[in-house]
């Protein structure tokens, strides 16, 4: 399963590279001006990654195989919000504040994720350059699901707006990368 997601990978990136070679316009998700004092812009940026996302989850740690799932992001015009919804249930997907966090994030830590962990190839900032997007400038956005010891996070990359990469783990101590696509 993990080949097959590594094929997947290596294909979004031939077909990007050839997008960006062909001379495509700048990618919309990652202009300079949806950044305003170092925050993102959501007026801009909600409508633009609004919808229906599948990811593919690959495990680390204990967390092991491939996850395969869809998700919906919901911009809320009215209070200027974007939230996660997956199986009836929804948070707050909150901008990262201060600069970019590494998308490989230890939330447990609070520093980045050790390297063994590491699963997808390849890695973070080669996938958003592709996309014509530095990862340190991605919209990039924080959630959490429920408590204590039922609680999951995560952090997500949106590279443009119909890929991203993100990490989540939940309070088992499992560990998955995502590629994300719609």
């Amino acid at each position: 399963m993990a080949g097959a997601l590594l094929a997947r990978a290596t294909a979004l990136l031939i077909a990007a590279a050839t997008s960006v070679l062909a001379d495509e316009p700048p990618n919309p998700v990652c202009r300079a001006d949806i950044h305003r004092a170092g925050n993102f812009d959501l007026r801009q940026i909600g409508p633009l990654i609004a919808g229906t996302w599948a990811e593919s989850a690959i495990g680390a740690s204990v967390a092991i195989g491939a996850q395969k799932s869809t998700f919906e992001i919901i911009y809320d015009q009215n209070r200027n919000r974007l939230y996660l919804g997956a199986d009836g249930i929804q948070t707050e997907l909150v901008p990262v504040r201060g600069g970019n966090k590494p998308l490989r994030y230890d939330f447990v830590h609070g520093k980045a994720m050790d390297p063994q962990f590491h699963m997808m190839v390849p890695e973070p900032p080669e996938w958003a350059l592709v996309h014509d997007c530095e990862i340190a400038s991605a919209p990039q956005f924080e959630w959490q699901f429920g408590t204590g010891e039922r609680r999951s996070d995560g952090i997500i990359s949106f590279l443009s707006a119909s890929e991203a990469m993100g990490t989540k783990r939940n309070s088992a101590r499992g560990v998955r990368e995502q590629l994300i696509s719609r």
